[in-house]
């Protein structure tokens, strides 16, 4: 299925839009085949797989303001320069690790799959709900769910450091002890 989205310097819409215009029927039927085509006047500007669709910033006739670009090779880069954010702010990193503990990770897989594909992970709408992240609780951009992955892993790092010197004291403090009960 291939979702078609004509653009002009009039009527240049957002990414969420585009998804926010598939019905429930419509999305569950792109999962592993659906494209959304992108054309500015009568010339083919992009065909994104909807499954790899970023769902940030505007969508123009260049594919790259989305946020994504991709290499001759297939793999996606998106966005993450320092100049193109605003309203940056601190993570509390153990407060994702938390949200990660509490959130349901389940197997599954997309109804129009061959039954021997699985997949895991979280739902998106329990991503959203743990997180408040993203520009719908439909989809986990990747962008967000690296960003998760990698505060958790700078908490668990924390943990370990915290865990790690608190060893070293409490082996020092062994060590002392077994000196003191040799010398008696």
């Amino acid at each position: 299925m291939v979702k078609y989205m004509h653009l002009n310097s009039n009527n240049l819409t957002t990414t969420e839009s585009l998804i926010e215009d598939l019905s429930d029927e419509e999305l569950a039927a792109c999962v592993g085949g659906c494209d959304i085509q992108l054309t500015v006047s009568k010339r083919k500007v992009a065909e994104v797989p909807l499954v790899e669709l970023p769902l940030v910033g505007d969508v123009s006739a260049n594919i790259t303001t989305i946020g994504i670009t991709y290499d001759p090779n297939g793999s996606g880069r998106f966005k993450s320069d320092r100049n193109v954010k605003e309203e940056v702010a601190e993570v509390d990193v153990h407060a994702i690790l938390k949200g990660i503990a509490s959130l349901p990770i389940t197997t599954w897989k997309y109804k129009n799959q061959d039954e021997t594909i699985r997949h895991i992970g979280p739902m998106a709408q329990d991503f959203a709900a743990t997180f408040n992240v993203g520009e719908s609780d439909r989809f986990i951009e990747v962008v967000d769910a690296n960003g998760v992955a990698l505060a958790a892993i700078q908490a668990l790092y924390q943990v370990m450091q915290q865990k790690d010197s608190r060893i070293d004291e409490l082996q020092t403090q062994l060590l002392q002890l077994k000196q003191q009960l040799a010398e008696k």
